[in-house]
């Protein structure tokens, strides 16, 4: 058994840092050759590629991060006590973030550019959430490797960002550009200032 999980281990690693490079190159190429129309994509090919790597990603992160705690013991409890509130609570705000922001825009249709709700703090609220309980996961599980592939989460979500701005200004025109004055990109002062007028208004 013991085998088994370490070769988990190893091979879920392996996947999770080859899909996070080739994903991140197949952004990167997207934003130099914006042409080629790899990233946002609702259909096809380019629509499969891109979710199908991001979801290897993360599924590899995961599965390595059990991994982790199999291999490596419980570890100390309060390591949980941080750690899974922080992976719960930023996991279902991300979840919750489809009832504004609806399935079809989440998977790259246009149906109206979103503002409100919890889209009024950050550009990309449920990108913000998926790295805080990526971060929470690392905690949990009381791995530093997690906690890096946390922050190479955060880099790929970056560069799905940097081509979804160019599109929704294609597509929303002023009324984006107004957005991303208005609103941060993920999170600063801006939006601690919101949720606390939000809470005591």
């Amino acid at each position: 058994m013991e085998h088994l999980i370490s070769l988990v281990h190893a091979i879920s690693l392996l996947v999770a840092i080859t899909s996070a490079l080739v994903l991140s190159g197949y952004l990167a190429l997207n934003l130099r050759l914006p042409r080629m129309g790899l990233w946002p994509s609702a259909s096809g090919w380019r629509h499969h590629t891109a979710f199908g790597l991001f979801r290897l990603f993360c599924g590899a992160t995961v599965v390595f991060a059990l991994s982790e705690v199999w291999m490596n013991g419980w570890g100390h409890w309060l390591r949980y006590v941080i750690g899974v509130p922080v992976m719960l609570l930023s996991f279902g705000i991300t979840l919750w973030g489809y009832r504004f922001l609806g399935l079809d825009n989440t998977y790259c249709e246009s149906d109206g550019l979103v503002t409100s709700g919890m889209y009024a703090y950050s550009r990309n609220p449920q990108y913000v959430t998926s790295v805080l309980a990526t971060v929470g996961l690392g905690i949990a599980s009381g791995s530093w490797v997690t906690l890096g592939l946390a922050a190479t989460l955060f880099v790929i979500y970056f560069l799905f960002v940097l081509n979804e701005e160019r599109w929704l200004l294609q597509g929303y025109g002023q009324a984006f550009r107004d957005y991303m004055q208005s609103t941060p990109r993920f999170v600063d002062e801006r939006s601690l200032i919101r949720v606390r007028d939000a809470i005591f208004d």
